[in-house]
């Protein structure tokens, strides 16, 4: 290995840092500090808050120690031997859950511990995050084990030990941790030649390639001590410009049409840019343009309470950690665009401490007044149409609803058979609710249930997916959706659409959806064209926190903790509400189920009504709410 170098040229300077305790803590508020510290105490102890352990921590490990091929939810272990294709298999029964494994290799919680001892000063927080480095190191040599499957999870643990080598420097083991005797050096030299490998031209794109760059371009600049960084840096930033141009829309949605993989890929675009700036390698200025519009989206998708759409896949995956689990999940990226790029988007209440370790603690927020805008908008590019009244108030009404297809990657590999699906909130509180992901690969079963159109708000025909699920992340066929009619009013909205799914079926049945609001009410009319007889189910999935009652054979009425609305059918339908079933009509598909989280679900309520009819069909259907 080549000469290594341990210090950056004078001039760059690695985001906000250095920071020392004392400034760094004038720019957190307590609690945040509090929350962090809190998990960093337990991340000591081995213990995890991702996925199924948000609510509750998993239990502590002997001495705290972390095992990099155990699956904590199953208790299976992936083997740490295996080569190749040996290692690649993705079955929970064999290995356990693979994202679960990757989430503890990607190293946020060893940034979290970098982090807590910026914040104090203590020692058994920089040891810890040492350590965990140096073991990590150990117990995955290059090539072997599920942990070098993946450029994406090689660049998301670069970026960690970038921040940790970095956050870490007052220590006095510093230059012991970190100097030439380091096992981080080989290893840092081996991943970056393995991204070198899996982001050669013709590299499967998404989210997961922007993270591979990402890291390439924030490990060069961080430690240009390798005679092929120069190279690794250039080639990074060319493909992550070309990359931000082919992923987002003009609009600046995500093509992969997966609101959770949109605040993901905005991370990774946003972080190699920023640390380009600040090394004297400034992106261009097209590139961050798209890039603040890409933040923009998410402010303007984002409802009132702080309420995330949930369309897509979304396994919460982070660039990096900056902030406590549980905190909100875009406040410091709003926060960064907001007085880096200048995008008009309020001031969130949170994300000072990312924005701090990022923009440092020196720079003036800018202040003036966020860009206004109409409670109804849309994203045609991306068919993405909000409707919207009572903006402001504390019953302000939100329709989302999706016209476009299963996204613009070759295989659409995160989208959902949801073309017409629509989703309903009232203030803060979810109503009718986008299912979420649940899991990739803990259950066929599952997985195939949370993307299929009877888990969405929309029109099921002879129980059929709309687009064919060929795998996990395969489709055999591909809905095309597309919207007539838009009219944006002060006071909601009309929209008219239609999707060609079932034309595959005999007598080529055409789904058309008009949506109407109007104040408080929500009308939808669904035309389903074509021959012949067929079964039609309508779905409205409810959030688990709603408790329905019938109020006549056609009337449902849906209430929550300060709020209600009455669902009214068409007369024709037969209708029931069940939750966390079987599903009757075919005996083994789940029906009724919703997944708060990745890697979690419970129970919802759902209104299901049924009709078998000779097409053309028109059914109607009005959500007021009380």
């Amino acid at each position: 290995m080549e000469n290594v170098l341990f210090e950056r040229p004078h001039r760059q300077h690695f985001y906000g840092l250095p920071l020392s305790p004392p400034r760094l803590r004038r720019a957190v508020d307590e609690a945040t500090r509090a929350a962090l510290l809190r998990e960093a105490g337990e991340i000591l102890q081995g213990r995890w808050r991702f996925f199924t352990f948000a609510d509750a921590p998993s239990d502590p490990t002997p001495g705290g120690l972390t095992d990099w091929h155990r699956c904590e939810v199953t208790g299976l272990y992936a083997d740490p031997d295996a080569c190749g294709p040996a290692s690649s298999s993705h079955d929970p029964e064999v290995q356990g859950r693979l994202r679960t494994i990757w989430e503890k290799s990607r190293h946020h919680h060893t940034t979290v511990l970098a982090i807590a001892y910026a914040l104090t000063g203590e020692d058994r927080y920089a040891t810890g995050a040492a350590a965990r480095i140096a073991d990590w190191i150990l117990a995955n040599p290059p090539q072997r084990g599920v942990n070098w499957l993946s450029g994406a999870e090689a660049g998301l643990r670069l970026m960690a030990w970038a921040w940790c080598y970095e956050l870490l420097r007052a220590h006095p083991q510093w230059g012991v941790w970190f100097g030439p005797d380091s096992p981080l050096w080989p290893s840092v030299h081996r991943h970056q030649e393995f991204l070198e490998e899996q982001t050669r031209p013709g590299a499967s794109g998404g989210a997961s390639l922007l993270a591979a760059l990402a890291g390439q371009y924030v490990a060069s600049v961080t430690w240009p001590v390798f005679s092929g960084s120069p190279g690794w840096q250039r080639e990074a930033k060319a493909a992550l410009t070309r990359e931000a141009t082919l992923q987002l829309l003009e609009s600046g949605v995500n093509r992969e049409l997966s609101f959770g993989h949109h605040v993901w890929a905005t991370e990774l675009l946003l972080l190699p840019a920023l640390l380009g700036e600040r090394c004297g390698d400034a992106f261009h200025p097209a590139y961050l343009a798209r890039l603040a519009r890409a933040i923009r989206v998410i402010d303007r998708l984002r409802g009132p309470g702080d309420l995330l759409p949930r369309y897509g896949d979304s396994d919460e995956a982070l660039a990096v950690q900056f902030e406590p689990r549980g905190a909100p999940r875009v406040d410091w990226l709003l926060r960064v665009g907001r007085d880096w790029l200048g995008v008009p988007v309020p001031e969130p209440q949170g994300g000072r401490l990312g924005a701090t370790l990022l923009l440092g603690d020196d720079r003036v927020p800018l202040r003036y007044e966020p860009e206004a805008f109409e409670a109804s908008f849309a994203y045609p590019d991306a068919g993405l149409y909000v409707l919207g009244s009572g903006q402001g108030t504390p019953r302000e009404v939100r329709v989302l609803t999706a016209v476009g297809a299963l996204g613009s990657t070759a295989l659409g590999d995160h989208g959902h058979a949801d073309a017409l699906h629509f989703t309903l909130s009232v203030g803060p509180q979810e109503v009718v609710v986008d299912p979420g992901t649940s899991a990739y690969h803990a259950d066929a079963q599952w997985r195939r249930y949370f993307r299929s159109t009877a888990a969405h708000n929309t029109v099921e025909v002879d129980l059929q997916d709309q687009s064919t699920q060929a795998g996990a992340f395969l489709w055999a066929h591909r809905v095309g959706a597309i919207a007539q009619l838009w009219e944006p009013r002060e006071e909601g909205g009309r929209l008219v659409a239609s999707h060609d799914g079932y034309e595959r079926l005999l007598g080529a049945p055409v789904h058309q959806r008009e949506l109407d609001l109007s104040g408080r009410l929500l009308s939808v009319t669904d035309h389903i064209g074509g021959r012949g007889r067929h079964h039609l189910r309508l779905h409205l999935h409810l959030h688990p926190d709603c408790e329905v009652q019938p109020e006549s054979p056609d009337a449902w009425r849906v209430s929550w903790p300060g709020g209600a609305l009455r669902v009214r059918f068409d007369g024709r339908l037969r209708v029931r509400c069940d939750q966390g079933e079987t599903d009757p009509a075919s005996g083994t598909t789940p029906l009724g189920w919703y997944s708060p989280r990745y890697g979690a679900r419970q129970a919802s309520p759902s209104l299901r009504a049924t009709l078998t009819a000779t097409l053309p069909v028109t059914l109607h259907t009005t959500l007021e709410v009380l």
